[in-house]
């Protein structure tokens, strides 16, 4: 059978495989190695500077906010005239929609495990002059210890997700902290054909070199998902009533040229599966069921 060693062999498969299938076939010590990695890379890329430019890296400022669909879901969409009740943001990041989410909720819980993103958080939340965050050190795994069960209305996990390798865990603390009927919103980059052809070209050009795959860090976890990974997931963690949206639909900004109109147009068509399957971005929203596990 063949298995995955970080920094030693089969990096292609692991740029190209679906998450859930490159875990399987990592080795023991690879999956353990993959904690170490991922927080040391978090830590690295998202302290000092990093945690200042974090909205600059990751396309939210300025004008390019609006070509993304996250900010009209989070400000217009999913609060609905109910808002977010106790809401609870995982990898919360620079906290860019930690304020957004928290005008529209009554508490929220952030968390985020870089200490210098968490000095972001708390500067920014201070300065739109919102008081109802509570920001907490430590990533999904640690919710067991820190978030009372049944406890949340909405948890949200805003382009985060895809930096985590142990999502089935993940999902499973998310399940046991939203209360039965809450809900969860999600907004992550697809993997599709399309993200395939482009790690392949990239392959070709960069990642092929022995000098590029033998630096562990290039393996830290940068998996986007697959529509049955999130209902996998959805289900594991006893959320359903799985709807999922795909945004950034190829040839959009060529035949609808205003944002908001090209968003409410892929917010329509973005559920058909075809269309779907092409997207970039997906969004889906999801309900919490009675029973764990459903």
């Amino acid at each position: 059978m063949i298995s995955i060693e970080i920094a030693r062999r089969h990096y292609l498969l692991y740029l190209l495989l679906p998450h859930w299938a490159k875990v399987a076939l990592l080795s023991p010590g690879s999956r353990t190695r993959l904690d170490r990695i991922n927080l040391a890379f978090n830590d690295s890329l998202y302290s000092g500077e990093g945690a200042e430019e974090y909205d600059r890296i990751h396309r939210y400022a300025g004008d390019e906010a609006h070509e993304y669909p996250a900010r009209a879901l989070v400000e217009e969409i999913w609060a609905g005239s109910a808002g977010y009740g106790r809401a609870l943001e995982l990898g919360a990041g620079s906290g860019y929609f930690t304020a957004a989410i928290a005008r529209r909720a009554e508490s929220v819980v952030a968390v985020e495990p870089v200490a210098d993103m968490r000095a972001v958080i708390d500067k920014r939340c201070r300065e739109a002059g919102v008081r109802n965050v509570t920001v907490l050190a430590g990533t999904a795994l640690d919710l067991g210890s820190k978030v009372s069960e049944a406890s949340i209305d909405s948890a949200l996990v805003l382009q985060s997700l895809h930096h985590f390798h142990r999502r089935p865990e993940v999902f499973a603390a998310l399940g046991r902290v939203v209360r039965p009927g809450g809900r969860l919103f999600l907004v992550e980059p697809h993997h599709n054909l399309r993200r395939v052809g482009r790690l392949l070209r990239k392959y070709a050009t960069t990642y092929r070199r022995p000098a590029f795959w033998g630096d562990e860090r290039n393996w830290a976890t940068h998996d986007f998902l697959t529509r049955g990974e999130i209902r996998t997931l959805c289900r594991r963690g006893g959320f359903d009533d799985v709807r999922i949206t795909g945004y950034w639909i190829p040839f959009s900004r060529r035949i609808v040229r205003e944002a908001r109109r090209r968003f409410e147009a892929e917010r329509r068509f973005g559920r058909l599966p075809l269309v779907r399957h092409m997207a970039a971005v997906l969004a889906v929203e999801a309900r919490r069921g009675t029973e764990h596990g459903r």
